[in-house]
């Protein structure tokens, strides 16, 4: 590959990237509009994000280490919930849901842990907001909530319109999973590799041995 077309490779995949990180952007910035207005309970969980799963008939959170994810759902009455235990030491405790629902997690007292690789469900029928917690783990911010139904309360979050609220918001409040943030530190080191690429070659000159003719 000679200079041109190297120059001509490294701005390509450059472009890709670039068009990578908007994209992402793109759906963070989608993710705004009607959202419930969560419980304090929750405020210090550690935040695994949101998740819109109305119109699902079943759906899975993942019980990982210390956290769980998604970390809040909305989902639709009569909505079988599946917790997946990928890691061990945990357990589902309701602390607070509506009159009626009777919840009341997983088998045991606060301190009986489902093993790795185990599940438990629930089917929500009761409309309404749900919290709930790692016995032991609750103190470590293990804990999440689900709210079930279209009579919750809600509040508009993002979309940059008036109103309350203002100023920047943190994207991981607004609803966006921490994990796809890697995808944008993924992409601006890949930016970052094909630029430094690109300056050693021009500065430092192209291999003889990788002249391009025009074979």
């Amino acid at each position: 590959m000679n200079r041109r077309d190297f120059l001509r490779t490294a701005g390509g995949a450059a472009g890709g990237a670039t068009a990578v990180a908007a994209g992402s952007g793109t759906a963070a910035a989608q993710e705004g509009g009607e959202r419930p207005v969560w419980p304090s309970y929750v405020g210090d969980a550690n935040d695994q994000g949101y998740e819109d799963l109305r119109g699902q008939s079943e759906v899975t959170v993942e019980v990982d280490s210390n956290f769980f994810a998604p970390t809040k759902i909305w989902v639709d009455p009569d909505t079988t919930i599946t917790w997946e235990f990928v890691a061990p030491g945990h357990n589902v405790k309701f602390n607070s849901q509506p009159d009626g629902a009777g919840l009341s997690g997983t088998p045991g007292g606060e301190f009986d842990i489902i093993g790795q690789g185990e599940t438990y469900s629930v089917t929500a029928s009761t409309a309404g907001m749900y919290d709930y917690y790692c016995g032991p783990h609750e103190t470590q911010g293990m804990k999440g909530a689900i709210a079930v139904g279209g009579e919750v309360e809600t509040e508009q979050v993002g979309g940059g319109g008036g109103g309350g609220g203002g100023g920047e918001q943190d994207p991981e409040h607004m609803g966006v999973p921490f994990h796809p943030h890697y995808v944008g530190v993924a992409t601006l080191v890949m930016m970052v590799v094909s630029l430094l690429f690109a300056f050693f070659t021009l500065k430092y000159g192209e291999s003889p041995n990788a002249t391009g003719g025009n074979n």
